[in-house]
């Protein structure tokens, strides 16, 4: 899946872009960014100092695509920004959201 970083329209390599490169920690460091689980997307919670707001399907599509959290808190730049269709990333919240 393409993508790039916010201010960079360069492509990335694929093998940067893996979710699991930054959402999943490891047994000697914590994750680089938080968890992409049912509990962590769909819990109400206040993220990046922003106030109290949780994932949906809709808001899950823009922080991947725009990089803007629910509560339109610009994410991390480090976050990449996927060239993404709305049905492969609906497809994708579903996944997600079920794991």
């Amino acid at each position: 899946m393409a993508a790039h970083l916010r201010d960079d329209d360069r492509p990335l390599p694929s093998w940067t872009t893996r979710c699991v490169n930054c959402h999943a920690s490891t047994s000697k460091a914590p994750a680089f960014a938080p968890p992409l689980t049912h509990d962590a997307l769909l819990g109400a919670t206040s993220r990046r100092g922003g106030p109290i707001s949780h994932y949906d399907a809709t808001a899950f599509c823009r922080a991947v695509k725009d990089g803007i959290d629910p509560a339109s808190v610009l994410l991390r730049k480090s976050m990449p920004r996927y060239q993404i269709a709305d049905a492969e990333c609906m497809a994708l919240w579903r996944y997600v959201v079920r794991q």
